[in-house]
């Protein structure tokens, strides 16, 4: 049975103007717009020194829905871990910083790799629209937050390895919506954006669902 975002979704309060949710860029909820990072990604990691662990396609602005920057968290021969940032904009990528070994400390030559050529851009927009017909009735669809393959890795603290399979890679995402005639609340002349945001995961065989609180 279909399953929808009511039983989870959270009010946040968007301490934002209200024209924050205009469009522009690389729409977070289209094919082209993750080709193109999943382009710029390859470019920007060198796959010979590097195994990437993580990578995150995120927001620019918060109900933006521009696909604005893409994280990874990769590993080196050396069992060095680091994350970086690329933006689909054209500015310069974030510096090299090394993830904390407590809750991530991943082998080179026991992490399987987050393989990007074989990431589906049309396969990622369709789970998206997918899932936005599992909104509650009475809600819209304003953008994509982000969207995480996430590779189970080990922590230099053994406490937090429990449950993990190692190696097994993992997808969600998440998409804001609000609801229809209460989009906004304001006093003493401000604005905030209210919005509701619900997280998808992707199971291995493709279909989706959704987290229960």
């Amino acid at each position: 049975m279909q399953k929808n975002f009511f039983s989870l979704i959270t009010a946040i309060a968007a301490l934002c103007a209200v024209s924050c949710n205009a469009l522009t860029g690389n729409p977070a909820d289209k094919a082209e717009s993750y080709a193109k990072a999943i382009e710029l990604t390859k470019k920007s990691v060198d796959a010979e020194r590097f195994k990437i662990y993580a990578v995150s396609f995120i927001e620019m602005e918060e109900l933006s829905n521009n696909l604005g920057l893409v994280t990874v968290k990769m590993v080196n021969k050396d069992d060095q871990a680091f994350s970086q940032s690329y933006y689909l904009a054209g500015m310069d990528p974030t510096d090299l910083r090394e993830v904390q070994s407590v809750f991530e400390s991943p082998k080179y030559e026991t992490t399987v790799g987050i393989d990007l050529g074989k990431l589906s851009p049309e396969t990622i927009a369709a789970q998206i629209a997918e899932a936005k017909t599992m909104l509650p009735e009475g809600h819209t669809f304003k953008s994509v937050g982000r969207y995480d393959i996430e590779e189970e890795v080990p922590a230099g603290m053994e406490h937090y390895n429990r449950n993990k399979v190692m190696g097994r890679q993992n997808t969600t995402f998440t998409i804001r919506f609000t609801e229809d005639g209460k989009e906004t609340e304001s006093s003493a002349g401000k604005t905030s954006i209210i919005y509701y945001e619900g997280k998808a995961t992707v199971n291995p065989d493709g279909n989706l669902s959704i987290e229960d609180n």
